[in-house]
């Protein structure tokens, strides 16, 4: 049975997309100043991130109620799939900018996205969804034209391929959350998730690498800015993927993730802002092309946005 998602919902969903994509972009570049230079572990910050979820149970007031099977299964996979995503991207983060990474990972995520909800969840976009949709995909693939462009200029194939690859996890991670919630009638399928997350980031222990950092040497030798710096990104970092599978539940996987391209451009002013000040870790390539490309993008975007409301 197919699910075709119209206007009448985004008064429910849209708010918490754009939310919880504009924090996201707060915590990519607080991940990337620590994944390049306080805290070089894409393992240690997937563990953390991971395994941070056994909070939420604390949080709420409820443990996830009985459902069937394959609702449970759902939910379980998409954490543990969120794991290995986590440590990919972090990697990617490692190797190049941070506005260039995330528009390209961020502008595959709602192709597949759209593919793999139209297969596992039978979902269909009626006509001005479905335009609304095209024209932010298109903002999106716009924004990360550059980063494509760079990555076969320089042939760096085995990063787009990485890319590529962390897109179509967080997609499928959304999709499982996504089928997860359609079979509850709460939230607990949230909770089924961080299970799943916290399965998978336990084993990372076995990482010499990860037991070490968890020793916190580097962030106490930072002092207390950066150690407070740590925890606000962490804090983000648990709220954010929240609001994005609350507005998930509410509405359309396909329609939440391709906002996305907002978060690009909200990304790309805070690094340009970061980058007076901390050049080594959000130095940004700036021309007159990039930004008239930017710039329509940015246009796409408003406009897809401007058909949801």
């Amino acid at each position: 049975m197919s699910k075709t998602y119209i206007g009448e919902r985004t008064s429910m969903w849209l708010p918490l997309a754009i939310l919880g994509h504009l924090l996201n972009a707060l915590v990519y570049l607080i991940d990337r100043a620590f994944v390049v230079k306080f805290y070089p572990s894409p393992k240690a910050l997937a563990f953390i991130s991971g395994a941070s979820g056994v909070f939420l149970f604390f949080a709420f007031p409820w443990f996830p109620k009985s459902a069937s099977a394959d609702v449970a299964l759902a939910g379980i996979v998409s954490g543990l799939i969120s794991v290995p995503a986590l440590v990919y991207f972090f990697r990617a983060m490692q190797q190049d900018e941070v506005s260039r990474v995330v528009p390209a990972v961020g502008s595959m995520i709602p192709l597949f996205t759209f593919g793999l909800s139209y297969w596992i969840l039978a979902e269909r976009l009626e006509s001005v969804s479905f335009s609304a949709f095209i024209l932010l995909a298109l903002g999106g693939v716009l924004i990360a034209f550059h980063s494509f462009e760079v990555r076969f200029l320089r042939r760096a194939y085995g990063l787009f391929f990485l890319e590529f690859f962390v897109a179509l996890l967080f997609s499928l991670t959304f999709v499982l959350q996504k089928y997860a919630f359609d079979g509850t009638d709460d939230f607990s399928a949230f909770l089924w998730s961080r299970i799943g997350a916290v399965g998978a980031a336990l084993p990372l222990l076995l990482s010499k690498e990860v037991r070490e950092k968890m020793r916190f040497s580097e962030l106490r030798g930072g002092g207390i800015k950066r150690s407070a710096l740590f925890m606000v990104s962490r804090i983000f970092a648990g709220i954010s993927p929240l609001i994005i599978l609350l507005a998930i539940a509410f509405g359309s996987a396909t329609l939440v993730n391709s906002i996305q391209g907002l978060q690009y451009g909200f990304l790309f002013l805070l690094a340009l802002l970061f980058s007076r000040r901390w050049p080594e870790i959000f130095g940004e390539e700036i021309s007159k092309s990039v930004l008239v490309q930017k710039s329509i993008a940015t246009a796409l975007i408003i406009a897809g946005l401007a058909l949801l409301v």
